[in-house]
């Protein structure tokens, strides 16, 4: 999912966390063997890969690092951050070839874009609840488009923000949004989705609302282009209120859509519901602005952490031990106060103040596959744009 690009977007440089930190992805050699060689006693140190946005370093280094080694003494955490997107294909690469040759690779554990595209390909140790007991906090349709292999570390969703000082009730149906921005033309705006994962949600939203339900769910979990001939009703409702959005223009990013609520230029637009709590947080947005969700809702959902093939057993438990640590509903609480962002478990579960926060944030939607989404921006851009 985008957020200023694709999942945690990058914005600073690589930085050092908890203790050693490299951002070299060579595939192991006499490192992973000696690894291997250890497999049989009880490890005290977990390799992890994680890729992200500044605020995914902080969640390592303020949250999961210090807070897993204090909870189990003597254990360790190494690892390996980096903000370069482009160090997911190594790593993924490296999964995919060791899985191939059945090897080990230099991780224990992976964090950010890769879990998810492992998954789908099998390249990870398929998860349940005795080996994860808090598994039983993640909603189910998390684990399908993954294949029961990775797990729901935080998220965010695509919402509906307006300002509350001139929207005083808010749409809460597609049906009704979609009225409300033919009678305020001008007054709404949403992201180009090949350039903003929240423009995306909202165009799959209304592809999806004359989509069968079936057809929805195969665009989520795989690669069905015969089907795509359903969304031609969805685009036609895209193209009636090109009109009648701000400038009949498309902003280029999700930040684009909070500079425009900000400013008071726009009442009402889609955003993602983490930024756009990073920006009220921060004063960028006035705390006029407030976030509902619709129904049918956009989509949303987590980033992933998942263990890799071959992983050799002690690692994996060790792993494990951390996975189900990370899901207690008091590390997801802490994980949501650095993120902005959703907990990786049901807002049922969550302490009594964070099920109050959430209140008004429905489950999200499942978002559609990689290459639906590029045939959806293709379309859009011929048929909307």
């Amino acid at each position: 999912m985008k957020r200023a690009v694709s999942s945690w977007f990058t914005r600073g440089a690589v930085a050092a966390i908890a203790g050693a930190v490299s951002c070299a992805m060579a595939i192991p050699g006499a490192a992973a063997q000696s690894r291997l060689e250890v497999a049989s006693s009880l490890p005290d140190t977990l390799t992890v890969f994680s890729q992200g946005d500044v605020n995914v370093q902080r969640e390592w280094q303020t949250v999961l690092v210090p807070g897993f080694e204090k909870a189990y003494p003597g254990t360790k955490i190494k690892l390996v951050f980096t903000t370069d997107a482009a160090q997911n294909t190594s790593v993924y690469d490296e999964i995919a070839a060791a899985a191939k040759a059945g090897k080990m690779t230099q991780f224990d554990l992976v964090d950010g874009a890769v879990p998810a595209e492992a998954a789908t390909a099998n390249l990870l140790v398929p998860v349940n609840t005795k080996l994860i007991p808090n598994l039983r906090l993640v909603d189910p349709s998390y684990l399908k488009p993954v294949n029961n292999e990775a797990v729901p570390l935080r998220g965010s969703q695509v919402l509906i923000a307006y300002n509350s000082n001139v929207v005083k009730n808010p749409p809460k149906t597609l049906g009704a949004l979609i009225a409300w921005i033919k009678s305020h033309p001008g007054k709404f705006a949403y992201c180009n989705p090949a350039d903003g994962g929240s423009g995306e949600g909202f165009v799959q939203d209304v592809l999806s609302a004359y989509t069968p339900a079936a057809d929805n769910l195969k665009f989520a979990l795989g690669y069905y282009p015969s089907l795509e001939s359903t969304w031609k009703k969805g685009f036609e409702v895209l193209k009636s209120i090109g009109a009648d959005v701000f400038q009949k223009q498309y902003p280029n990013s999700n930040t684009g859509v909070l500079t425009l609520l900000a400013s008071g230029a726009i009442d009402m637009g889609a955003v993602w519901s983490d930024m756009a709590t990073e920006a009220l947080k921060d004063g960028q947005l006035p705390s006029s602005i407030k976030l509902v969700g619709i129904n049918p809702p956009m989509p949303g959902g987590p980033d992933y952490l998942g263990v890799p093939k071959n992983t050799p057993r002690a690692y994996q438990e060790l792993a494990f031990k951390f996975i189900n640590w990370a899901l207690t509903p008091s590390v997801q609480a802490a994980i949501v106060n650095v993120m902005d962002g959703t907990p990786g478990i049901e807002f049922k579960y969550m302490p009594p103040a964070y099920q109050k926060l959430f209140a008004g944030y429905p489950t999200p939607s499942l978002p559609y596959s990689a290459k639906t989404q590029s045939d959806m921006e293709r379309d859009w851009t011929n048929e909307v744009a």
